[in-house]
């Protein structure tokens, strides 16, 4: 039965929230190879919430819920999940009482305090039901952004991404134009089975073609400095020619980079060659330039390049100096310039490790290598935590400012995120670096990109109506994309965060 408790504050908060034993579970769908039953919901019915005073919304709340849990016994085995394809037989070494998530005929799947989760035999637990004191994130956003760890919404959020099969993943939410809340889940690194990795409030990803996004700012800030022109002929840029040799007498421009339409190919595998040869080889569309929309990899990683060029330094000095640094942010296209490389989250792809710490931190270049050289990195080899991504994201939120410090001019943000008046074929609309969609999350028009490496699922999601955002990076989800082109992890997470708490 459930019992509404009156408002506690103070110490004695603490105490009574210590003292109630909660834990925060994450829900998984079954993953054993055994006949099952259909999945039974765990019953945690709600009271109303007791909230503090209407004018104290940036404090966190409490309710109390009835939650199902299995009391277990020293000695009793425990199947864990270790991949998409692989588990073990864990055996526990101490009696507890385990959160019961979910069960079939003959097994219980639980979570216990210590993190570990997985099914034991149901002659081996005895189910039984009580009370627990549930925290709830604050309505309103305060100048620091506040953990979901421990709440209500981050067990939510661990659900949908433990049912995503997701190895580890970082969210931070956007509300009126701050960084309001975060959630960190799972490994960066779980190849030692006994001392894994977790991932941090500061873990850091190669968040793939997100990164587009931001060299899309990159170049707009060097628009505001006078130091690039988005429709200038990039043969003066450069230096050399820079056409499609089918039409080798319209100009290439940076605008066409950063909107897809200057026709060039999305082959990989060209980085190797001098960019003097790319600028006016045979990697082109047949469509005049400017005339049709044709994503490209290869078009942002030059505008990487233009980017260099317009600067006269590489694109990891100029985004430090430029943004990074005044806002107090540690990231980088080249990994081994950041402050702690060892922060970088490993790849996962479908619960397989692929791609290492020290793969994804390696130099970039060499003390020969000139700006505007290397075009690869401006597509998308951003390394950025979560956090430091939305606050960059707030940048488009807030008429070109953070923190009170005007990064780009307000008609430049209007200018990046003016829809570009050529069709894309797809459920969305092409910007200046970014892409704007009224089919993300109902009754909103949102700018995202999303991006995949090597099992890096990653989006951003921003509503400048309200100047919010979601911010999703996961490693090791299931790789399913939806109809909108966003992975199905990342969608269920945005969907969640913008219909429950945003």
């Amino acid at each position: 039965m459930i019992r509404p408790n009156k408002l506690l504050i103070g110490t004695f908060l603490a105490s009574v929230v210590i003292a109630s034993g909660a834990f925060t579970y994450i829900n998984k769908k079954n993953t054993c190879e055994q006949p099952q039953a259909k999945p039974k919901p765990v019953s945690e019915t709600n009271n109303v919430a007791y909230r503090k005073e209407e004018n104290d919304d940036t404090n966190p709340t409490e309710e109390t819920v009835r939650k199902k849990y299995v009391r277990i016994t020293s000695s009793t085995g425990l199947r864990e999940k270790l991949s998409y394809s692989s588990e073990r037989i864990v055996t526990l070494e101490t009696d507890a009482e385990c959160l019961l998530l979910d069960e079939s005929d003959d097994s219980y799947k639980i979570r216990c305090g210590d993190g570990k989760k997985g099914w034991i035999l149901k002659d081996y637990g005895k189910p039984f039901e009580k009370d627990v004191v549930v925290k709830h994130i604050p309505k309103k956003p305060s100048g620091t952004p506040f953990s979901m760890a421990d709440t209500a919404e981050g067990e939510n959020l661990g659900n949908i991404l433990n049912e995503n099969g997701t190895v580890g993943a970082s969210v931070a939410i956007i509300k009126d134009g701050k960084v309001a809340y975060h959630y960190e889940y799972g490994y960066a690194n779980k190849e030692d089975l006994d001392h894994p990795v977790p991932i941090q409030e500061n873990t850091k990803y190669r968040v793939a073609s997100v990164s587009k996004v931001f060299t899309a700012m990159l170049a707009m800030a060097e628009v505001d400095d006078g130091m690039l022109d988005l429709d200038a002929n990039l043969s003066d840029l450069f230096g050399f020619g820079f056409y499609n040799p089918k039409y080798p007498h319209t100009p290439l421009t940076m605008r066409m980079l950063l909107t897809h339409t200057a026709g060039l190919s999305n082959k990989e595998g060209l980085y190797h060659e001098d960019l003097s040869s790319v600028a006016h080889g045979q990697e082109y569309y047949l469509a005049l330039p400017g005339n049709k929309y044709c994503y490209s990899n290869l078009g942002l990683g030059i505008a990487g390049a233009a980017v260099e060029k317009a600067s006269g330094k590489t694109i990891s000095q100029y985004a430090r100096e430029r943004f990074f640094e005044p806002m107090g942010i540690d990231a980088s296209y080249d990994g081994s310039l950041l402050s702690d490389p060892s922060l970088v989250a490993d790849c996962y792809n479908n619960g397989k490790h692929k791609r290492s710490n020290k793969v994804l931190t390696k130099p970039v270049g060499n003390k020969k290598t000139q700006p505007g050289e290397i075009y690869y990195l401006g597509q998308g080899n951003l390394l950025i935590s979560a956090i430091d991504l939305a606050k960059v994201s707030t940048i488009l939120l807030n008429d070109g400012m953070y923190d009170s410090r005007q990064y780009l001019r307000s008609d430049t943000v209007k200018n990046m995120l003016s829809v570009h008046p050529i069709d894309t074929k797809a459920d969305y609309n092409q910007c200046i670096g970014i892409r704007k969609s009224a089919d993300l999350v109902h009754q909103r028009d949102i700018y995202f990109h999303n991006g995949n490496y090597y099992g890096i699922l990653s989006l951003m999601a921003i509503d400048p109506s309200d100047k919010s955002g979601v911010i999703i990076i996961t490693s090791g989800a299931h790789p399913t994309r939806e109809n909108n082109t966003v992975f199905k992890v990342c969608n269920d997470v945005m969907r969640y965060c913008y219909n429950d708490i945003i």
